[in-house]
């Protein structure tokens, strides 16, 4: 079952039991950022989507950029399916829109998993048997040498997002885009991934984080890896039942300092957005 969710000049499929719409009716700036942040991007430069889900994500950017390229990853069977689906609406309203779906396991540490999950989403648990293998992103973006260069790579994919960065690094030296991901950990396998990925990123320039609550609400913007470390620690704390549950995870932006008075420029107008 799918039901329909209106963007602004064309709708796509939802999952029947997708609670996009539920959160962004109680909580105004989620799933807001990356939309918002889009329409800064130009039409010679790619927005790479990891975990694409069916498209929601895209439709939102696409609604305020319909200019520049797009490669949307997503590995889950029936997510795939409605992701094409929905890219075929939102290019038929948009001429010239080049928009590349491609069904892998984005990663080079995760594999042999499947991949379940409700409301919407999905995450990777490892399979008895068999089970997808992952696919560096350097080298899912390789199969497409046409593109623009990455400006802006974004991955969600529920507690791998780390895995999903590491595989990029090809793509952080040539092109030095804009990072923004998923940090959520349910286990110290996670956080230690996260960590290490966060280090990664510091060694490649990476110099600039504003991270987000799970609510889009943005809670800092810095250039103190400690400042970073103590917040990961803060929900960790929750997450072992230390301490009162307030949020359960932090989107995080990444930029060189290169990109300093850009970033300036997008985190000043989000709130009028």
């Amino acid at each position: 079952m799918a039901k329909e969710y209106p963007f602004a000049g064309f709708s796509i499929l939802l999952t029947d039991d997708s609670m996009l719409g539920v959160y962004q009716q109680r909580h105004p700036k989620y799933d807001r950022f990356l939309p918002h942040l889009a329409k800064f991007i130009s039409q010679q430069e790619t927005i790479v989507d990891v975990g694409a889900n069916v498209g929601d994500t895209l439709a939102g950017m696409v609604q305020y950029n319909g200019q520049s390229a797009y490669v949307c990853v997503e590995p889950q069977e029936s997510f795939y399916a409605l992701l094409v689906h929905n890219i075929e609406r939102i290019v038929g309203t948009r001429p010239g829109l080049r928009v590349v779906p491609v069904k892998s396991l984005a990663g080079q540490g995760v594999s042999g998993v499947t991949l379940e999950g409700q409301f919407g989403t999905s995450h990777a648990v490892a399979a008895s048997s068999g089970g997808l293998q992952s696919e560096p992103l350097d080298s899912i973006l390789a199969r497409y040498p046409d593109l623009p260069p990455v400006r802006l790579l974004k991955s969600d994919v529920d507690g791998f997002d780390y895995d999903v960065i590491s595989s990029a690094t090809q793509t952080l030296v040539k092109d030095a885009p804009l990072v923004f991901f998923e940090c959520q950990y349910e286990n110290q396998s996670q956080k230690s991934g996260f960590e290490a990925a966060f280090l990664m990123l510091k060694a490649q320039g990476y110099s600039d984080w504003t991270l987000f609550d799970n609510f889009g609400e943005i809670m800092l913007r810095t250039g103190d890896m400690n400042a970073v470390s103590q917040l990961i620690e803060y929900v960790w704390r929750q997450n072992m039942h230390g301490a009162t549950r307030t949020i359960y995870y932090y989107d995080v932006l990444c930029a060189k300092a290169q990109d300093a008075e850009f970033v300036d420029r997008v985190l000043a107008t989000y709130y009028a957005y």
